[in-house]
């Protein structure tokens, strides 16, 4: 089959992949630029298939778009999250309306990648289709593209549907009038929405949560105490500065006082505690066996720490529906799915199923790459001993930077495996790309033909997905420098450290800034000269939560960057 040539290839048509489309066409107008996608439509996680009725997003309206083109008010809940169908159509009309939907290739799905020789460009196999050669590849697959489906042993008289979670918009729905009892695997928060969608179905929900791992989800409420938007609250930068991030401003005023006082200290912790009571108070865990089963860990503190992830009730009524519900919680795992369609658990529990559904997560989707690729582009450690050893002083000299600046996570409060992950091995952890966004060996090398944005755990993602496309497509571009590669593998390093210890389990598996979106946003923008935040008061800029229409213009900021940097350097010039 004759190879097909681009000059750009973005791989997904998600949040990240449609902003990476966009800007680099903002750049080069006339680039040949084609995305791919292996799903039926447009959206990535917010797809037609992927959507389903109840599915609402963990953020207000206003804060879920990019900061140049709003989105339409409506599917809007009381207390204002943003349903599935509207960000679905967000999407949709964002791709036809800047010309991306006549780029895209649906239901293409690809099987291998590989560099072309002396890094002239990226080969791509496509399943049932010609390669694709290119010489830029913005790699946006995401972190939520490639499920996991444990394996359990399994009676050949067991024929009850075993579904993922990722297909609760397809198959669940398409038998959900034929099913009265259903089994949900998992905590994270697609099994919180799978368990209220079957509750509020009337189903009869056995809940399986291991009890091994990183326990339940933290949920906050969706409001506090009905007057204040818990995601406007989270969305300030004073939350950012309660919270412990390495991505501060470390040396100011306001930090020291908060992290480095006895009365600042004390004051963390009363906000996070007093914010862990609300949350608590709104789930009533202790109003049932089972509802106490949900309870995230550390006991008590379980929203700063967000151990097993950081969720947000934004469905109407969840926790009225659970408490209403036939739901039995089960702290422990399948061991058996027998005849009859009956489910075994370690425990000694046996029950009946009509459905199980898997709500376990994700795994990377670096399939593609074969393993030296891997190791080559950051996204696997490299095997190698004396990488290993590298690898493991910078991360023990970046241990110790980290608890000199973060005192509030020098000690995290769970046990291994919960709290501890042994220095150089990153077996599970974050990429290992320089502001989770390029690999510092291949950018070293002069290589500026791949980055792979949305591998970002974060609440913000259109808004940090378009500082990412801006940084990612000017680094192609060749449009701003990097530090030599040590400094970037230092910053991997202090990273990889600081996620381990503040988010413990979630920071251990992901580049997870649950917390930190906006200290990373703007960590992104200063390597670009772009500052943002000076726009207004120093105390408004504290407590006044944040939008994304407050970056519109970042494209454009960043070209008046450029010319101020020309005008100085031929002004330099001229003097000498």
């Amino acid at each position: 089959m004759a190879t097909e040539k681009f000059d750009v290839v973005v791989v997904g048509t998600g949040w990240n992949g449609l902003i990476g489309a966009k800007t680099y066409l903002e750049f080069v107008p006339t680039a040949n630029l084609v995305l791919l996608d292996e799903q039926e439509s447009i959206g990535g996680v917010w797809s037609n298939e992927k959507i389903y009725p109840n599915l609402y997003a963990q953020i207000k309206y206003g804060q879920f778009e990019y900061s140049f083109y709003p989105m339409r008010k409506e599917g809007i809940t009381d207390d204002g999250y943003i349903s599935g169908e509207t960000i679905n159509r967000y999407l949709q009309d964002f791709a036809a309306d800047h010309g991306l939907t006549k780029r895209t290739r649906l239901r293409t799905k690809v099987v291998k990648v590989e560099r072309l020789p002396d890094g002239a460009g990226w080969r791509l196999e496509i399943q049932g289709n010609p390669p694709i050669e290119c010489t830029k590849l913005i790699y946006a697959s995401g972190a939520t593209s490639h499920p996991v489906i444990p394996s359990y042993p399994r009676d050949p008289g067991f024929d009850a549907p075993v579904i993922h979670s990722s297909e609760t918009g397809t198959r669940l729905l398409s038998i959900l009038d034929k099913i009265e009892t259903v089994t949900v695997v998992g905590a994270a928060k697609s099994a919180y929405d799978t368990v209220f969608l079957l509750l509020k179905a009337g189903k009869q929900v056995n809940w399986i949560i291991r009890k091994e791992g990183s326990g339940p989800l933290a949920l906050m409420p969706p409001t506090i105490f009905g007057l204040v938007n818990t995601m406007d609250a989270v969305a300030t930068r004073m939350v950012g500065a309660l919270g412990s991030s390495i991505m501060q401003r470390t040396r100011g005023p306001l930090f020291q006082f908060l992290h480095h006082t006895i009365v600042g200290q004390a004051v963390t912790r009363t906000f996070w505690g007093a914010l862990n009571s609300i949350a608590e108070l709104h789930a009533g865990y202790s109003k049932s066996t089972n509802a106490m089963k949900l309870r995230p860990l550390p006991y008590g503190n379980g929203i700063f720490w967000a151990n097993a992830g950081l969720g947000a009730a934004s469905v109407p009524n969840f926790w009225k529906v659970f408490h209403a519900g036939d739901c039995t919680v089960h702290r422990t795992e399948i061991s058996m799915l027998g005849e009859h369609n009956t489910v075994s658990l370690l425990d000694g529990t046996r029950f009946r199923t009509d459905c199980v559904v898997l709500c376990t997560g994700f795994d990377r989707s670096y399939q593609p790459f074969d393993a030296d690729l891997q190791r080559l582009c950051g996204l696997a450690p490299d095997p190698d001993s004396r990488e290993r050893a590298k690898w493991a002083t910078m991360e023990s000299a970046a241990a110790g930077e980290v608890d000199a600046v973060l005192p509030a996570i020098q000690k995290p409060p769970l046990p291994r495996p919960w709290g501890k992950s042994e220095c150089g091995t990153n077996k599970e952890g974050p990429s290992r790309h320089y502001r989770r966004l390029v690999a510092p060996r291949l950018a070293a090398q002069g290589d500026r033909s791949v980055y792979f944005p949305g591998f970002i755990h974060s609440i913000y993602t259109p808004l940090v997905s378009e500082a990412q496309a801006l940084w990612g497509v000017t680094f192609l571009l060749g449009l701003h420098d990097l530090p030599p590669q040590p400094e970037m593998e230092r910053e991997v390093a202090r990273w990889s450290v600081w996620s381990r210890k503040r988010y413990m389990v979630q920071g251990q598996k992901h580049a997870y800034a649950i917390y930190d979106f906006l200290s990373y946003i703007d960590m992104l923008l200063a390597d670009l000269g772009i500052d943002m935040t000076g726009k207004r008061c120093w105390l408004m800029e504290l407590f006044r939560p944040v939008y994304p229409k407050d970056y519109f213009g970042l494209v454009d900021e960043f070209r008046r960057v450029q010319i101020r940097g020309l005008m100085a350097a031929q002004a330099s010039v001229g003097s000498g």
